[in-house]
């Protein structure tokens, strides 16, 4: 394998580097890399990555383990802005295509005078087969401390899940450059090795939040690559992702086109061959904030998930833990940071939903394990806040349940 590697990296220029070769982003320029998926994430995969300066041609290796080699080179994306995004970054991705399913492949970017060090990726199994996701709530602040430790705990007790999923608000302020920098490390290093999904919310793009600035959410349409659908007029920041048994539907539910996106989740919900529906949204239907009444997610998204079976419901954006069911739908509301609301289920009973379970001022993340015929839901304590109820220890499961078919 290594002399295959080897003779490679001599007809392409490069020099070879072991898996734990030292050499890092900083040194290669190469910063914020990240591994996002496409629409079909056996087959193939997106990488992106920033510079900061505009740097031509660069490319991405990928080399499996019988020494199939890929190259591709990278195409420029949206950058950002100092005004909208605290710094000026050039942004870069490639789509790796024409991958082998369930196949580890170890890659880098590599340029003139540069090259990353390896990393390594594991494509999806076909649509039969098991896997396991991890889903975090809202993240927002201080994200080099608390959702930091959160995420780090749980990859590490769960290097298997190569698919990580994140309800929104991933920063507060948007036009603040270090923000990005601290959510940037608390992606690091799952986000090089395991795909990464968020919908964005309503700070990423300065909604309910004033003053703010963030160029229509061009920080996060910057960092994150999103798959397209093929569906007319789709936008970037909604799509769905077929993975093992499941298809993951991701809504941007501050959007100005709420009612083109329901139209979208009927169509994916109603077409979906695989055995689970789940939905990914930063304000979920109904409000664990007991101010607060997600009317408009009731109006347009409730009776599209009812009427065409969505199974499980993931948000964020009420900064506390409820799980509960309407029409043969589960929804879990859920945070992942330091940032906490009060704990209500006005909302739920208002939206005719029965909220069966809560906590106040407690962070999770949710192990969630797909298979055919069943999906094993699991909310595990990250962190505690002041007067945090119930009185769970960290790194205990909070709440857990299972949909069968």
């Amino acid at each position: 394998m290594r002399t295959v590697i080897s003779l490679v990296a001599a007809v392409l220029g490069l020099s070879v580097l072991s898996p734990l070769a030292p050499a890092g982003a900083a040194s290669s320029g190469v910063s914020r890399m990240l591994l996002t998926p496409t629409s079909d994430p056996s087959t193939s995969q997106y990488v992106s990555w920033s510079r900061r300066s505009a740097t031509s041609g660069q490319r991405v290796v990928a080399v499996a383990r019988d020494g199939t080699t890929l190259t591709v080179p990278a195409r420029r994306k949206l950058g950002t802005s100092t005004r909208t995004a605290g710094s000026r970054q050039y942004r870069y991705y490639a789509r790796l295509s024409g991958l082998a399913p369930s196949t580890r492949y170890r890659y880098r970017i590599v340029g003139k005078g540069f090259a990353s060090a390896w990393r390594e990726f594991t494509t999806a199994g076909g649509a039969s087969q098991t896997f396991r996701l991890l889903q975090f709530g809202d993240t927002q602040i201080d994200n080099d401390a608390v959702p930091e430790r959160i995420i780090d705990r749980a990859t590490r007790q769960h290097p298997e899940a190569r698919l990580l999923l994140q309800a929104g608000d991933v920063v507060n302020k948007p036009w603040v450059g270090r923000e990005w920098s601290e959510l940037a490390r608390a992606l690091t290093p799952s986000g090089q090795r395991s795909n990464w999904i968020s919908s964005i919310g309503n700070h990423e793009q300065c909604r309910l939040t004033s003053p703010c600035r963030s160029g229509t959410g061009r920080g996060f349409r910057s960092y994150f690559q999103f798959p397209s659908n093929g569906y007319p007029e789709q936008r970037r920041t909604w799509f769905f992702v077929d993975r093992g048994p499941a298809r993951i539907i991701v809504l941007d539910t501050f959007g100005k086109d709420l009612k083109r996106q329901s139209a979208f989740l009927a169509n994916a919900l109603r077409t979906n061959r695989r055995a689970w529906s789940i939905v990914l949204m930063h304000s979920g239907p109904f409000a664990s904030r007991g101010d607060r009444k997600n009317t408009e997610m009731r109006r347009w998204f409730l009776p599209v998930m009812e009427r065409y079976d969505a199974d499980l419901v993931l948000s964020g954006h009420d900064h506390s833990y409820a799980r509960g069911r309407k029409a043969g739908v589960t929804y879990l509301t859920s945070v992942s940071g330091p940032k906490y609301y009060d704990s209500s289920s006005k909302d739920w009973k208002r939206g005719g939903a029965t909220r069966v379970k809560s906590a106040y001022r407690t962070s999770t993340y949710q192990v969630v394990t797909v298979t055919p015929t069943k999906l094993a839901v699991r909310a595990v304590v990250g962190h505690r806040g002041k007067g945090a109820k119930p009185s769970s220890k960290v790194g205990s499961t909070l709440d857990s349940f299972t949909l069968t078919r």
